[in-house]
């Protein structure tokens, strides 16, 4: 096995960064510094270490949560005491090294993936990869022919020009919206850009995951191949 597929099934970091560190020399083979990323390891007999520490293959897990609103989108809350995603993990879930992918905001239901797949969770958040998120919302004010084609095509948010989306008018005050970044409130602020507000929002989907027989606040498990 590759020394890099190694490293990103034992879990310490996404691809890239786990690049940079055999190139920095703290990947260790054998107590042998190892700056060959193609590297070709025996898994089963050497020894690979990490800040002093031997690397063992993780068991890579996927969960998909119908987030319910309320919920910080976090493991944990020093600041405060107000309530997380983690607080509604069921206890069959072992939570270390377990993290969320991306963000939903406090008051968002919807898709919220969860894995300690560090490179997959690199895959759908870094923007070049143009992961699709699909949203519900529901709005303010009637939405136009015009501000729909505005949110495909010329909708700018913080100085920032947004890739082209797709819109679908469901009612005259509710849309499916499919963008492929996630700056932050990125939904909410694309559709203050056409002089409306979201009421309700809700992610349906993310990538090809999607809530189809989920019901509100319910988390499964699922397969690493049904995500991408």
């Amino acid at each position: 096995m590759r020394l890099e597929k190694y490293l990103i099934q034992c879990g310490i970091e996404s691809g890239k960064k786990i690049k940079k560190l055999i190139r920095n020399g703290e990947i260790f083979v054998n107590d042998i510094v190892e700056l060959d990323i193609g590297k070709q390891i025996n898994e089963k007999e050497d020894k690979i270490t990490y800040l002093n520490e031997i690397l063992k293959e993780k068991t890579l897990r996927y969960y998909v949560m119908y987030k319910p609103a309320g919920y910080l989108t976090a493991m944990s809350n020093p600041v405060n005491d107000k309530p997380t995603v983690a607080d509604i993990l069921p206890n069959w879930i072992d939570k270390r090294g377990l993290a969320p992918v991306g963000r939903l905001d406090k008051d968002t239901e919807g898709v919220l993936i969860f894995t300690n797949d560090g490179n997959l969770n690199y895959e759908l958040t870094y923007p070049e990869k143009s992961i699709d998120k699909e949203y519900y919302a529901e709005l303010d004010r009637i939405i136009s022919d015009t501000d729909i084609y505005n949110l495909e095509n010329e909708i700018i948010i913080d100085g920032y020009k947004c890739k082209p989306s797709k819109a679908e008018k469901i009612t005259d005050n509710s849309i499916v919206l499919t963008i492929v970044e996630g700056r932050y409130h990125q939904v909410k602020k694309m559709l203050k850009a056409v002089n409306n507000r979201v009421n309700y929002l809700k992610r349906i989907r993310f990538a090809k995951v999607t809530l189809d027989g989920m019901t509100l606040g319910e988390i499964k498990e699922i397969k690493r191949e049904t995500i991408l």
